[in-house]
């Protein structure tokens, strides 16, 4: 049909050339250069050649479009059965790795990579099979040919910390985290991530600066108050450690700001006294263990003090601060019982056995009191009552106390400490009267 109409259009226009050449007989010059005319040329030759060069052009044109189309196609058909290839390969080398077939999906992720050498996944998940491998070195390169594609992927960054981190190149792990901390400066999986290398590390200045900006983030109300914790939990431990690298003065002036903070916080005022016993001050280790006590009424200072106010010659002191106490609340008969205690260890036996039959055996039946009794009754020679008592001690199946447990987690320890080593909570380390930490691991199982 396009064909009939393009030679009916060209008889038209020559009829038309035909019938403008009869009536326009006229000629003119024509310069079709500087210095070069023709002369006596028809009007309508004229016409002719400008229509004729006109069609030519527009042929030409045309040809040009339809060349560049067709390339245009050619290209996009090529690419597109290159791209089905390379999906297709790195479908099976997906499937090969989930399956943990890692040289049958190293080898198609490869074949990919021929093809296409900026394949990122394929690059990606090559570092990866490296890496299980512990080919770290292998892997660290593919990881660094995907940042050279996309140097702001957060994915490629990972990727690179996690190698770093695993050759405990701690400087390289903090780099990486940087730079995604520059593309999403309030990443609160990634500031904690730093924040626990600096803790890994002892770096307690840089933790507590990481810190502050995890509380300007926006956190839930317990996720909030869990952080504020922490915060007091990492200035603690900067003060112990500058305790332990010498920095009396800075300790001393962290710990405190730790006590004024959190008057509960038991491990503060334990390390202060330390600080202040290493620095002879007897006087302030004294006074910080009773406001301890005062702020608290933790058993743990009264352990402290008990060695303490023994050792310099004190121990009517002690004696008295345990008699307030257990008067201060009788049903506490681990009290009654640690009284007993320092009776015995002062020789006050008597008053050790007052003490003891004080208390309510059947509330408070734990193997070492009977093993007190059976030492007390031996030192008043009454054989009979301490081999009973002692016989009893070997009966009774609970224990007091290990002497410690966390009563968050639940863990126990022959040792105080200011963090607990299984949950790293701090100050929450209590002696474990009464099974206290027993009693409350079984309700949270139940």
């Amino acid at each position: 049909m396009m064909g009939k109409l393009t030679v009916l259009f060209l008889i038209i226009f020559l009829a038309v050339l035909s019938l403008l050449a009869f009536f326009n007989k006229e000629s003119v010059s024509l310069t079709i250069w500087k210095g070069v005319t023709y002369q006596d040329i028809p009007i309508i030759g004229v016409i002719f050649i400008s229509t004729a060069l006109g069609i030519i052009s527009m042929f030409l044109i045309t040809a040009v479009r339809e060349t560049r189309r067709h390339l245009a196609s050619w290209h996009i058909q090529r690419r597109e059965k290159k791209e089905a290839k390379v999906l297709d390969s790195y479908s099976r080398g997906l499937e090969a790795y989930f399956a943990s077939r890692y040289d049958e999906a190293a080898e198609m992720f490869q074949g990919v990579l021929d093809y296409d050498p900026g394949h990122l996944n394929s690059l990606l998940r090559l570092g990866d099979i490296h890496f299980i491998r512990k080919e770290y070195l292998k892997a660290e390169g593919a990881y660094l040919k995907a940042k050279e594609i996309k140097p702001r992927s957060i994915e490629v960054l990972l990727s690179l910390e996690r190698v770093a981190e695993t050759q405990k190149n701690w400087q390289s792990v903090i780099k990486y985290l940087d730079d995604i901390l520059e593309i999403d400066s309030e990443n609160i999986k990634i500031l904690r991530k730093k924040r626990d290398i600096y803790e890994k590390t002892g770096k307690w200045e840089e933790l507590l600066d990481v810190q502050h900006k995890i509380l300007k983030c926006e956190l839930e109300k317990e996720s909030l108050e869990e952080e504020e914790r922490k915060l007091l939990g990492f200035r603690y431990e900067m003060g112990r450690d500058q305790l332990e690298k010498g920095h009396a003065d800075k300790a001393l002036k962290t710990l405190k700001s730790v006590t004024k903070a959190d008057k509960g916080f038991i491990a503060a005022y334990l390390s202060l006294a330390d600080a202040h016993a290493g620095a002879g001050n007897d006087k302030e280790v004294r006074a910080i263990l009773l406001k301890g006590y005062e702020e608290t009424s933790s058993m743990v200072f009264l352990v402290r003090l008990e060695d303490y106010f023994i050792n310099r010659g004190e121990p009517g002191t002690i004696i008295d601060i345990y008699q307030k106490a257990v008067q201060k609340n009788q049903k506490n008969m681990g009290l009654q019982f640690f009284l007993a205690k320092l009776y015995y260890r002062l020789e006050m036996i008597d008053y050790a056995l007052d003490t003891l039959n004080g208390i309510d055996i059947s509330a408070f039946d734990y193997p070492e009191v009977h093993a007190l009794l059976g030492s007390v009754y031996e030192r008043r020679a009454e054989y009979e009552k301490a081999a009973d008592e002692f016989r009893k001690a070997l009966d009774v199946d609970k224990r007091l106390l290990v002497p410690y447990c966390c009563s968050s987690c639940h863990h126990t320890a022959e040792g105080w400490s200011g963090r607990c080593p299984a949950c790293r909570r701090w100050n929450t380390y209590v002696i474990d009267i009464n099974e206290i930490c027993t009693i409350q691991k079984r309700q949270s199982s139940s």
